[in-house]
C-alpha cells in the first residue's frame, strides 16, 4: 500500500466518461498533431535503407517481463519521457514503438510537440513486429541503470 486512500476507477475509461456527457478538457492543438502509423514491414525496410533512424521503445517499467526488442532500439519508458527527451537527438528521424501501439502515439505526439522529427509510430507495436518474424534482440536487463539513467542508449 502506497498510502493512497479513496482511489476510484471509472471502469469504461474515457469513452464511457464521454458517453455520460461528463466534462472533458481537450487540448485542440495537441489533438491536431498527426502521427503516421508505420507497418512493421515498412519500418524494417526503412531501417535497412537508413540505419540512423532512432527507434524509441516507450514500454512501461514492467516490460522487464519480456526483454525482446527491435535491434538497436533505444529504451525510455514513457513515464520518464518528459524528463529524458532532451537526450534524444533532434537531428535524427524517430520512430516510436511500445507493446501494441497504445502509448507510442502519445509519446510521438509529445516528441513532435517538442520539435523532434518523428516520422511515425510502429503499427501494432513490438507484438506485431514479432508476429511478422522481424529481427529482434534479447536485452537481459533493459532498465538496470534506472536510478541514474532511466533510458538505455
Amino acid at each position: 500500500m502506497l498510502g493512497y486512500k479513496n482511489v476510484f476507477c471509472f471502469q469504461g475509461g474515457i469513452p464511457e466518461w464521454r458517453a455520460f456527457n461528463y466534462p472533458l478538457t481537450v487540448n485542440d492543438e495537441y489533438a491536431a498533431i498527426k502521427v503516421k502509423k508505420i507497418s512493421p514491414q515498412k519500418l524494417n525496410a526503412l531501417l535497412k535503407k537508413d540505419p540512423s533512424i532512432y527507434v524509441l521503445d516507450v514500454r512501461p517499467i514492467d516490460c522487464e517481463s519480456e526483454n525482446i526488442f527491435i535491434k538497436n532500439v533505444h529504451i525510455c519508458p514513457m513515464v520518464y519521457l518528459s524528463y529524458w527527451h532532451s537526450n534524444i537527438p533532434k537531428d535524427r528521424k524517430i520512430v516510436v514503438t511500445d507493446k501494441i501501439n497504445k502509448k507510442a502515439i502519445l509519446a510521438a505526439k509529445f516528441l513532435k510537440n517538442k520539435g523532434f522529427n518523428v516520422i511515425g509510430a510502429l503499427k501494432g507495436g513490438i507484438a506485431r513486429w514479432r508476429a511478422e518474424n522481424l529481427p529482434v534482440e534479447y536485452i537481459a536487463e533493459p532498465l538496470k541503470h534506472i536510478s541514474d539513467n532511466p533510458c538505455r542508449d
